[in-house]
């Protein structure tokens, strides 16, 4: 009877995951093709579709970029995290500590579209940062226009989304730290960073690997951000908007092909998070 129940209440999930897997099966089919306004019809070309796109110069800065943009998110978004989670974690008022956890998570919660648009304003040069620089005499950049500023505004962006959900992540490992090595500590005039640094951190090393794998993913799949706030900028174009770009055109080979591209750089950067986190699983 176990076994049954055990079935039925995984049919939805086996269905959806066989839906998910036929589609991904035809789209590796399709970057292995010519499929393209271009061709009335298609015909299987093999690795051609990939190297027309790996060869391309824009391709390689996009991936770049998308790459840079990981990087910074899995710096900053850590460090807040990490941030975040101590200074709830050391409030002595319990509900202020669920109060501000639930604050932190809030960005999660608005649309995407909303919090790029709302950015935008913050960083529009009539209003908002631009305004408070030129009170003060200093000069306003253009955040979101210049090459040196538009990648890493757009990174301020997403990890203000996510450092609230790795706060979370970094604040439930904390509080499953034995609290009687907090308090010997505490008896011996420990203060909070030494605390944070010697006891909290080495027991959360499960949190960071979540929190990093989590950061990894969004980040590689970011598109709504960039394309509301920005457009089709090639100073903040991401591997997702390339891929974009490739199917609102109609060349669908090369879209597929982008996508395999970005789903195996995501295993190959996951993977080892994820058996890292199997491997002290197994082990604890």
């Amino acid at each position: 009877m176990k076994i049954s129940k055990t079935i039925l209440f995984s049919l939805p999930a086996l269905f959806f995951g066989a839906i998910l897997i036929y589609f991904l099966l035809w789209n590796v089919y399709f970057s292995f093709t010519n499929l393209s306004p271009i061709h009335s019809s298609y015909t299987i070309v093999g690795f051609a579709t990939y190297e027309s796109v790996l060869i391309r110069r824009i391709f390689q800065s996009t991936l770049l970029r998308t790459l840079e943009w990981t990087g910074g998110m899995f710096l900053v978004g850590n460090g807040m995290g990490i941030l975040f989670a101590s200074l709830i974690f050391f409030l002595k008022n319990p509900k202020a500590r669920t109060v501000y956890s639930s604050l932190f998570l809030y960005p999660l919660a608005v649309a995407m579209s909303a919090v790029a648009i709302i950015w935008s304003w913050i960083y529009s040069p009539s209003e908002g940062i631009d305004t408070l620089l030129r009170a003060v005499g200093l000069p306003a950049p253009n955040w979101l226009s210049s090459a040196p500023q538009a990648l890493p505004s757009l990174i301020i962006i997403t990890t203000w989304v996510y450092s609230g959900l790795a706060a979370v992540f970094y604040l439930a490992a904390f509080q499953n730290v034995n609290s009687e090595s907090i308090e010997s500590a505490k008896l011996d005039v420990a203060g909070p960073f030494v605390i944070l640094r010697k006891i909290l951190l080495p027991e959360s090393k499960n949190a960071f690997i979540v929190t990093s794998a989590l950061l990894i993913i969004f980040s590689l799949r970011i598109f709504t951000i960039p394309y509301v706030a920005t457009g089709i900028n090639p100073r903040t174009e991401t591997s997702v908007l390339y891929l974009f770009n490739f199917y609102t055109y109609g060349y669908y080979a090369e879209a597929a092909a982008v996508s395999i591209i970005v789903i195996v750089i995501a295993i190959v950067v996951v993977i080892p998070y994820a058996l890292l986190g199997i491997k002290r699983w197994i082990n604890a």
